[in-house]
């Protein structure tokens, strides 16, 4: 004996599965945008990283310098290019050094760089003590 089948047991229509589709589609959207998202503040705080790295190599070639040896005034440091994934990032490193006695100098290491148009620095500051 053949059954008629009721409206509810159709199963979906054509429009309701396009329907579905692009409400899925839309999600899947919103999820790859976030996706990078996360991934362009990794690889800023991986690039900050970094620079903050080049400044600590720049302070420990500093105090490696002799007391009589440094001179007062910014000195401008040779560009240290580094790969990020798969980037190659510029960081311009420089001193400036102050006297603040007889015995003292205060250093200040400024690393720059830049990603996408914008210039970032990190900034680290010592005193050098006379022996």
């Amino acid at each position: 004996m053949a059954r008629s089948a009721r409206k509810s047991e159709r199963g979906l229509t054509l429009l309701e599965t396009v329907v579905a589709l692009a409400i899925i589609f839309i999600v899947f959207l919103g999820l790859t945008d976030a996706g990078l998202l996360v991934v362009e503040y990794n690889i800023r705080n991986t690039i900050r990283d970094e620079g903050v790295s080049v400044a600590e190599s720049e302070m420990a070639a500093m105090r490696n310098i002799p007391f009589a040896a440094l001179t007062v005034g910014v000195t401008a440091r040779p560009v240290v290019a580094q790969r990020i994934r798969g980037l190659t990032v510029n960081y311009t490193p420089s001193w400036t050094i102050t006297t603040l006695n007889a015995d003292n100098l205060q250093v200040v290491v400024n690393v720059g760089w830049n990603r996408r148009g914008i210039a970032y620095s990190h900034q680290a500051t010592t005193i050098v003590r006379n022996r």
